[in-house]
């Protein structure tokens, strides 16, 4: 019979425990109503607002502004190879005019060469034994 008497006092101290901490965690927090008779601007709002989309399109501009220098740089360099390949190809079409028969042929007469009269070719497809050649010297 006690403990019946006591329990909707301890319920109400509960309740009114919570209410308190509740209270006390509320307090930390500023309270975010405007006070009476001041009217809330929204001032503040705006401008973050409006210097995020400063800082954005600062950003954008930036931006724009890189890829227009790499775009300039793609350019230049594409005319560069270009130039590069015109160069190989003209080494090319030199060497393949300094590699002729007909250039070989001067260049190797204007060296002292003279063409063979009777060309021995080697025949590699059927070995073949050979004997060595004895050299005789005729003395003076």
């Amino acid at each position: 019979m006690a403990l019946s008497v006591l329990s909707p006092a301890f319920e109400r101290s509960k309740k009114l425990a919570i209410e308190k901490s509740s209270r006390a965690i509320l307090k930390l927090v500023p309270e975010l109503r405007p006070t009476p008779g001041a009217q809330a601007t929204d001032r503040l709002f705006y401008s973050i607002v409006g210097a995020t989309l400063a800082l954005g399109l600062l950003g954008l501009l930036g931006v724009n502004i890189l890829l227009g220098n790499d775009a300039e740089r793609v350019r230049e360099l594409k005319i560069e190879a270009i130039l590069v390949n015109e160069e190989r190809e003209e080494a090319l079409r030199q060497v393949a005019l300094l590699s002729t028969s007909e250039a070989l042929a001067e260049r190797a007469f204007a060296l002292g060469m003279i063409p063979s009269k009777s060309p021995t070719f080697l025949d590699i497809s059927a070995p073949a034994v050979v004997e060595p050649v004895k050299v005789v010297k005729e003395k003076p």
